[in-house]
């Protein structure tokens, strides 16, 4: 779904600073500062979904748990991804459908508490198969993502503070 991806040797738009992070001993500290902000990524999005979810929730929480962040590679540089698709498809198959929105239509006759409602109630509805429901979308992705680019900016910029002071100190 997401995946953050720093290649150490390749970058063309932070070339200079890149070269400074593998060569000051800096490159543990920037993969492991990756793999936090993976798990920050993926909270941020379990969060949100948590608090703007406007449709039923489930009290199982099937796709907050399905969202995970995992180290993929190490070699070179660092990719973190977060939320596995193959594991949202079978954990949390409405995974799209919370973040885009959409009309569902319900496969079978279901009864659902009210209290999972946004409007809570005291009682049951009972939602007949091939009824259709349009279900408010979230862009908790989108989100993510948005958030993920300040965070990594941030991160880019604390790095760049650091190459700059080291430059002026060395060019004294």
């Amino acid at each position: 779904m997401i995946r953050i991806d720093i290649d150490f040797k390749d970058s063309k738009k932070f070339n200079n600073l890149i070269r400074y992070i593998a060569n000051n001993a800096l490159y543990g500290e920037a993969q492991e500062s990756i793999r936090v902000l993976g798990h920050h990524t993926a909270d941020y999005m379990r969060s949100t979904i948590n608090t703007e979810r406007k449709n039923p929730a489930r009290p199982d929480h099937k796709l907050e748990s399905a969202i995970i962040s995992e180290t993929l590679n190490t070699t070179g540089g660092v990719e973190v991804g977060i939320g596995r698709i193959s594991t949202l498809i079978s954990s949390a198959p409405h995974w799209e459908l919370i973040n885009d929105g959409g009309v569902y239509i319900t496969k079978e006759t279901h009864v659902v508490p009210t209290t999972y409602f946004a409007e809570k109630g005291s009682g049951f509805v009972t939602f007949k198969a091939g009824s259709s429901h349009v279900i408010e979308g979230i862009d908790y992705v989108g989100k993510s993502i948005r958030n993920l680019d300040k965070e990594l900016t941030l991160m880019m910029e604390n790095w760049g503070e650091k190459f700059l002071t080291e430059m002026s100190r060395e060019s004294k």
